[in-house]
């Protein structure tokens, strides 16, 4: 295959998926309780919350995607902080591989040597949104 023909297929994914994975949040109703919005897919609850009264590092992660979908980027922020970044990075990541289809390449060879940086924001946002759902549990 050529590298030109990857790079449109490796496009199309990208926007297929991000698109796939925005629509199911417009789809759902967020949960008022910031988390569970999930079970909506037929997933089970959170076990680590079940276990521990505790969120997991991903709770409120959906509830925060559909709060986005749903036009409320207060109430997505506070259900899951990093959430609501992933899903506006889903958006861009979207777009920008549209564009990727008309101009060529892709975001990956676009966003080369970036990669630790990325790895390291992505963790410390996971963390700092997990830190956070902590302390709201705590606060309740």
């Amino acid at each position: 295959m050529s590298p030109a023909r990857q790079d449109r297929l490796t496009n199309l994914a990208i926007i297929a998926l991000c698109t796939a994975a925005v629509s199911a949040a417009a789809w759902m109703r967020p949960s008022e309780s910031g988390l569970g919005t999930h079970e909506q897919l037929g997933l089970p609850a959170c076990h680590f919350y079940k276990w521990t009264g505790y969120p997991c590092f991903s709770c409120g992660m959906t509830t925060s995607w559909t709060w986005m979908a749903h036009g409320n980027p207060l109430r997505a922020f506070l259900a899951q902080p990093m959430g609501a970044l992933l899903f506006l990075t889903a958006i861009v990541a979207a777009l920008w591989s549209a564009w990727c289809l008309w101009a060529g390449g892709t975001v990956e060879r676009r966003m080369a040597g970036r990669g630790r940086l990325l790895i390291a924001l992505f963790w410390t946002g996971m963390l700092g949104g997990w830190a956070w759902k902590i302390v709201e549990t705590l606060r309740k």
